[in-house]
């Protein structure tokens, strides 16, 4: 049994985990959800987004994109900040293109997003793009994809970079008539690569590389453990360039462009001190503290999902858990100056 505090405006949840050489880890998430207002302030939202115990897809997960992975994970290195959402045309004007960019702390990262188009002849060539409002930015949208004349047994029949996406063939002349990506990067070294803003899933090469060796040496010596080459960056859902290292802490500012009707959205991150007071039947409580995980932007909406994490090595003591209590520290006091200025993050302090 465990307990939260009455008045947490958050949703929690805790799992039992083993680390990489079998030892039972007690791990406990906090994730709050946040309505971001007009003025640039953030409130916890009524309807507190669920924590999620397994992987959300927008279907089939071997035929679409991840929308949540998993917030009971073993552990992270840095905070992972996601964002999903569409881009729009400035001016509620229709366009044929336009650049949109996601702005945190130290993460700074354009996508251009083009209208729809298709491939033609018998040759890479695009035709060109329909003019529009309003495009998803997904996965399924971006360079990747399965090879439409390839035989399903083909080790050339997809890219496993991204086998939700579009643009992919072992021979171009495939391409013909299908529809090519409508998000890429602004890099021109990286334009046939898949490009997004959401979380990456599992089994797709960027994240794979780092399961490690399933081979008859781990077989004969690991199994049911991982392997000795597992490397923790798996747990890491979203692309390299929206990693921050050290784990955000909250009240950095965010700035993003083109990503909601109004053209702009300017804020800062909820400021949350969380405590964790964890009890078992043969001592004193055990006090620690969380990580910030995961951070997701959703500008539709628009709020922001803040996902914290703890986790609790506890091999010998695990079955004298009674529980797990949390807290959260005193409010943050506000000065008019930046209520005004819309600068205010939040009602929670660092």
């Amino acid at each position: 049994m465990w307990t939260l505090t009455e008045d947490l405006p958050f949703v929690a949840e805790r799992a039992w985990v083993r680390d990489r050489n079998g030892a039972e880890v007690w791990l406990v998430v906090v994730r709050g959800s946040f309505d971001i207002h007009p003025d640039g302030s953030t409130r916890p939202s009524p309807d507190q987004s669920p924590v999620a115990l397994a992987p959300v897809y927008r279907g089939d997960p071997l035929r679409s994109s991840l929308i949540y992975d998993s917030d009971l994970v073993h552990t992270k290195t840095a905070t992972d900040v996601l964002l999903n959402g569409h881009a729009y045309a400035p001016g509620f004007r229709p366009t044929t293109h336009v650049d949109v960019t996601m702005s945190v702390g130290p993460i700074r990262k354009t996508l251009r997003v083009v209208g729809d188009r298709l491939f033609r002849g018998t040759i890479q060539i695009v035709g060109t793009p329909q003019p529009f409002l309003k495009l998803p930015i997904t996965y399924e949208r971006t360079w990747g994809g399965v090879d439409p004349a390839a035989k399903p047994s083909s080790a050339l029949a997809f890219d496993p970079r991204n086998p939700v996406g579009v643009g992919f063939a072992k021979h171009q002349s495939h391409l013909a008539g299908t529809p090519a990506p409508n998000v890429e990067s602004i890099d021109s070294s990286k334009r046939r690569s898949p490009a997004g803003f959401g979380p990456i899933a599992p089994h797709w090469a960027t994240r794979l590389q780092f399961a490690g060796t399933y081979d008859e040496q781990w077989e004969k010596h690991r199994l049911p453990l991982l392997p000795d080459d597992f490397d923790d960056r798996f747990y890491q859902c979203a692309p390299d360039d929206q990693q921050v290292a050290g784990f955000i802490k909250g009240g950095e500012l965010v700035e993003l462009t083109n990503l909601t009707p109004g053209g702009s959205l300017r804020f800062r991150l909820p400021r949350v001190r969380l405590g964790f007071e964890t009890v078992f039947g043969d001592g004193e409580p055990t006090l620690h503290r969380a990580d910030l995980h995961t951070v997701i932007l959703e500008p539709d909406t628009p709020r922001v999902i803040m996902v914290w994490h703890t986790s609790l090595p506890c091999h010998h003591r695990g079955h004298k858990l009674v529980g797990t209590e949390i807290t959260i520290k005193r409010p943050l006091h506000v000065s008019d100056e930046d209520r005004t200025s819309g600068m205010w993050m939040g009602e929670m302090e660092p």
